[in-house]
């Protein structure tokens, strides 16, 4: 592809031109170059941060409605242009008084910092320099205009806003503690790394001034002059050197009212999420909060994407998105490095962006998110600087801009490996120690990349419109502002770059009949009169809510509009703008004209009010978990499937716990078991009364060695109470071990059990599914039991079990008839089972699912089983976990909802594109070496890095000595032609969870659920109607931990309802509504039944507490 000023799509018949134009700057006359100029002295060894970039910022300084723009320079002096209208610029610089200190410019920040009414700009520095306190950020106050040209005066030690010697990034004003004047928040960062394992506890806990961030109050004006306070410590801000910080934004992120923070650091440490405490204090609860985060996080940004009217976050990280450059950065798996930094408090991170979806307030008070950004499509975007949300092409959804790109490749491996130690050699046989020159620099890759903007669907995901809306320039971007610099309705982009010409872009939406737009200045009080902080929202005729914040400083280094811009689709019309104040004063302004500017304007008053946050109401769920008595918290044992097959996706040892449910001592109470892992031992739990519960010790106590993941109470000896049934899955042990055999517990009906030892046939490998019915209508009930992997030897399936119940006279025995139907020997890694009538015969079918599994309808002819002859969709090939049957439409025939892993993963399956498995001894050292491969671009490659691939098979360090020899191969050069004979191939196409819909005589149908289902692993789902309106209701449980590092944990479920409408269509109910956030990465979810009318749920996680929940039907 090449210039995008060509026509690149058809809409309706007609050409339609790129959405942004580039304006050549000798045309708009904004020329600004901010060269870096590397020497001997000066260089990324030196100053890890050079390519970094400096800051833009966007104001209308001569208040004459026309908005300018101010940009700080590294190594060259600062700028200011004045907007004369029509995209043309004026440098006013000279007379501006702006140029700067010539020391390391980078953020800036657009603020009336004195209350004058007047814009001013705040610049920070940064950088390395023989004498630190040379450094000093800059406070240019804005004195007003003389025939149109605004001049400035430095007045930041006037302040107390100087902070010399600080190596800042960014500050950001805002009124924090709601009294009138704008308070700030100065983000630093260390100038020299840390080992992350040394002295940690006494870094964190030693308050450094220069590096670590800092927040001043502001106690008010004096003489024109604002007098700020710093109270870093006394406002609960980190503040330390192991800081890196790199962007931070405001939002009132839990809807109380009040601006709550959130910063990013590069390197280890993790990023900060401040709640505001309303107190004069923030409290740092990112951990309370978010279940993973970005590893080297930079921009960021919050904003409601998906007009829900609770703000999310978008953070940046570097993963590129074309095989190449990620086989270029990506070293091996570091399982125990990854969680030794999480033992340490650098939390979960993961090297991609992260989109966390704002999920509100859970049932303990704290703000929840889940990170969906690989569903949406806006994970993988290189190396990153600046997000921004805004509507760009005015459909009412806010679209992502992305800028990317860094001066030299400094993540490169074939350079940090190898070039790098050549020159340390070099250097050391020319006795020279430092090796670290600028020599060495230039032979560092340079790549200059796109840009990224995205369309957002409306629907939680993005479509990267990069080439199709003219933005596909390559560049070394960094910070980057949207404005409407033409008044003409629609939001323009600029961009600076490093040794590139800034960029401006046109943006021509607001000429389409198709979209209008609403922009909006707000005027405040006080010291605060551009009303930073305010909160506007849109509220349409059809329903359609907007919502945005006026807090300028987002993205990266870069400081946006005070205009708040609006698009609307074509006929629609607006009821009202909510307006809440700075101060929580609240305005609505009724039916605005639309394709115009309104001017809003803060109404005096005396008395406030301030909400609270606004929980719903209405509550269906009520989590009793802490008064049930039920302690049970299921404990992992350390061992690590990685350690013994480098190449798993994801840990086979982690499929538990088991959870049964039933009424074990015949009290008219459903009592629980929980079977546990290995080194733990299994509990009973009788319900004593509704709700509260108390353990009871059984014989499966003695047997702590065996990993439960599947468990049953049914009647195996037909004495009309419930007997246990216990599956022995996971991956501990090798083949052929005793610890895989299931076990049979036989209920003398008063809940008192013994192990009958005899019952079933030996069965020594690991297991999963497992699934129980009168299958050939004798009268007793069988056992079906779904065989996984055979230890070490993944992907070999084990054999699965079809075990005949011949008890009689009180002696239990199941035997074995699987070789009557050989194929249910080896159906597969069979996940999940269960049996169902799906034609009304009177004889249950068994339906399969299982890991790399086609779902598998087995049919039951009288009792005989054969291979089903349904004609199924051709795409239910999945990584399935759960399968639960129900008539879900009502038409009197059994459906099935199958849990998947989720679209929220780096891998996307289709029929087309698969995500296939080659597994074989390339090495013929005797170990199955498995391949992982996926389709990037259209193309499959594998998914393991070098390294990782090299630790499975060493011999092929030969071939690929270098990352650059790895970078672009597929499995047919990896796996040689001999090899290929026997190899195990499995495929999966299909990564949706949805339902399999019973058509009758007709080919059944399958129908992905709704997006917010897709975002985790689906490992568990149960059907009720839940508001009792006569349509099906389901609930769903999920996520999945046991990834390996590189792929990263499945983590974004807290449960899901969702409310059937009629018309097999059902709406997603939010866990804040239904009032229950689960926890965790859940396995099993069931009903109890017999709770003497009080609706019970139990809830089962690996590796955590199980959860009670109270259901309140209507």
């Amino acid at each position: 592809m090449c210039c995008f000023a060509l026509v690149v799509t058809k809409l309706f018949g007609q050409t339609a031109e790129p959405l942004f134009k580039q304006i050549d700057p000798q045309k708009s006359g904004l020329q600004f170059l901010n060269t870096i100029t590397e020497t001997d002295s000066l260089h990324v060894f030196r100053y890890e941060y050079l390519y970094n970039g400096a800051g833009v910022g966007v104001g209308d300084f001569n208040r004459d409605g026309l908005e300018d723009l101010f940009f700080s320079g590294n190594l060259v002096q600062n700028k200011l242009f004045l907007n004369k209208g029509a995209l043309r610029f004026e440098d006013i610089t000279g007379t501006a008084g702006v140029q700067g200190n010539g020391t390391w410019s980078t953020g800036v920040t657009v603020a009336d910092v004195n209350g004058d009414g007047w814009l001013d700009i705040y610049v920070c520095h940064s950088g390395k320099y023989a004498d630190s306190l040379q450094l000093r950020n800059e406070l240019f106050i804005n004195e007003g205009a003389k025939n149109g040209k605004p001049t400035f005066r430095e007045r930041a030690v006037e302040f107390g806003l100087d902070a010399p010697g600080t190596q800042s990034t960014q500050a950001v004003f805002f009124d924090y503690d709601l009294d009138g004047d704008l308070d700030m928040f100065l983000l630093n960062h260390s100038n020299h790394t840390y080992n992350p394992f040394l002295n940690t506890r006494k870094i964190r806990s030693t308050p450094n001034p220069y590096f670590g961030n800092r927040f001043f109050r502001n106690n008010g004006i004096k003489n024109g002059v604002a007098v700020f306070e710093d109270i870093t410590q006394k406002a609960g801000i980190i503040n330390h050197a192991l800081n890196f910080g790199l962007s931070v934004t405001v939002s009132d992120l839990n809807n109380d009212g009040w601006p709550d923070l959130y910063t990013t650091s590069d390197y280890t440490e993790k990023d900060c999420l401040y709640i505001n405490k309303k107190n004069g204090t923030f409290a740092e609860q990112l951990e309370k909060s978010m279940a993973h985060i970005s590893k080297y996080s930079m921009g960021a940004d919050i904003a409601d994407i998906n007009n829900d009217g609770w703000t999310d976050l978008f953070t940046l990280d570097m993963l590129p998105e074309d095989n190449h450059r990620q086989k270029m950065l990506k070293g091996p798996d570091e399982y125990d490095q990854y969680h030794l930094l999480w033992d340490s408090g650098y939390y979960k991170q993961q090297m991609r962006n992260m989109l966390q979806l704002n999920q509100g307030i859970d049932q303990n008070g704290n703000l929840r998110f889940s990170e969906i950004g690989q569903l949406a499509g806006l994970s993988n975007t290189d190396w990153s600087w600046s997000g921004l949300f805004a509507d760009f092409d005015l459909d009412g959804w806010k679209d992502a801009f992305v800028t990317n790109g860094y001066l030299r490749d400094y993540t490169d491996l074939d350079f940090m490996k190898y070039t790098v130690a050549d020159a340390r050699i070099e250097a050391a046989k020319n006795g020279h120690q430092n090796f670290q020159t600028h020599a060495l620099v230039v032979k560092m890759p340079s790549n200059k990349l796109s840009n990224y903007v995205f369309r957002n669907n409306g629907n939680l995901t993005f479509s990267n419109k990069t080439a199709e809306w003219g933005l596909e320039y390559p560049a070394i971007s960094n910070a980057a502002v949207y404005a409407d610099l033409d008044n003409d309705g629609d939001l323009d982009l600029v961009v600076m770059n490093n040794n590139d010409p800034v960029q401006l872009f046109e943006n021509t939406a607001a000429g389409a009949r198709s979209a209008n737009y609403l922009a909006i200045r707000l005027g405040g009080n006080k010291q605060n009169l551009f009303a930073i902080g305010a909160r506007v929202e849109l509220i349409a005729s059809n329903g359609m809510r907007q919502l945005q914040e006026l807090y300028p400083v987002r993205g990266y280094q870069s400081s946006q509009s005070y205009q708040l811009v609006f698009g609307l689709p074509a006929n629609t019309v607006i009821d009202t703008v909510k307006i809440r104040w700075p101060d929580q004063q609240l305005t609505y302004h009724l039916r605005p004209e639309l394709n115009k500017l309104h001017t809003y304007t803060i109404p005096s008053t005396e008395t406030i009010s301030r909400p609270a946050i606004p929980l719903p109401s209405r509550k269906w769920m009520e989590d009793i978990s802490s008064t049930s008595r039920i302690s049970f918290r299921h404990k992992e044992n350390d061992f690590i499937d990685f350690k013994d097959e480098t190449l798993l996706p994801y840990m086979l040892s982690r499929m538990g716990p088991a959870l049964a449910t039933a009424d074990v001592n015949g009290d008219g109470l459903d009592d629980v078991f929980i079977g546990a892992p290995v080194g733990q031992s299994s509990v009973l739990y009788l319900q004593k009364t509704p709700g509260r519960f108390e353990l009871l010790q059984g014989p499966w106590s003695q047997e702590p060695e065996v990993e439960e993941v599947q468990a049953a109470f049914f009647d195996a000896d037909g004495d009309g109470d419930p007997d246990l049934y216990i599956v022995s899955g996971g991956n501990e042990y090798g083949a052929a071990s005793p610890e895989y055999q299931d076990r049979l517990y036989i209920n003398d009906g008063k809940g008192i059990f013994h192990k009958a030892t005899d019952a079933l046939p030996s069965m020594l490998s690991p297991k999963q599914g497992l699934a129980i019915a009168d299958f050939d209508k004798d009268g007793d009930l069988d056992i079906w039991v779904g065989g996984m992997y055979e230890p070490g030897s993944f992907p070999l399936a084990a054999r699965s079990w079809l075990l005949r119940n011949d008890s009689q006279n009180g002696a239990v025995r199941f035997t074995d008839i699987t070789a009557e139907y050989p194929f249910l020997l080896k159906p597969g890694a069979n996940t999940a089972a269960v049996w169902a009538d799906i034609n009304s015969d009177g004889f249950p079918e068994l339906i399969l699912a299982g890991d790399w599994m086609r779902i598998q309808l087995i049919e039951n002819n009288k009792g005989k089983l054969v291979p089903g002859t349904a004609t199924l969709p051709g795409n239910l090939t999945g990584w399935w976990r759960s399968i639960t049957a129900d008539d879900l439409d009502g038409d009197g025939d059994i459906d099935f909802i199958l849990g998947n892993a989720g679209i929220n993963l780096q891998f996307k399956a289709s029929e087309k594109e698969p995500v296939e498995l080659f597994a074989t001894d390339i090495d013929q050292n005797g170990t199955l070496d498995p391949l992982l491969t996926y389709y990037i671009g259209g193309k499959s490659y594998p998914a393991a890095s070098r390294d990782e691939l090299l630790e499975q098979v060493v011999p092929l360090r030969k071939k690929f000595v270098y990352y650059k020899n790895y970078a672009d191969v597929t499995v047919d050069e990896i796996i040689p032609a001999a090899r290929r004979k026997n190899m195990q191939h499995l495929l999966v196409n299909n990564l949706s969870s949805g339902i399999l819909w019973n058509e009758g005589k007709q080919p059944w149908k399958f129908d992905p659920l709704p997006l917010a289902a897709q975002v985790s692993s689906l490992q568990a789902a149960l059907v009720v109607d839940w508001n009792k309106d006569g349509k099906k209701d389901i609930y769903l449980g999920g996520n999945f931990e046991a990834y390996r590092v590189q792929i990263g944990q499945s983590d974004a479920s807290y449960g899901l309802l969702l409310q059937g409408a009629g018309n097999r269509l059902f709406e997603a109910i939010s866990p804040m509504h239904t009032g229950v956030f689960l926890n965790g990465d859940v396995r099993q979810m069931k009903w109890l039944n017999k709770t003497a009318g009080q609706a019970l749920l139990l809830v089962a996680p690996n590796n955590g507490p199980v959860q009670v929940i109270k259901i309140n039907q209507e």
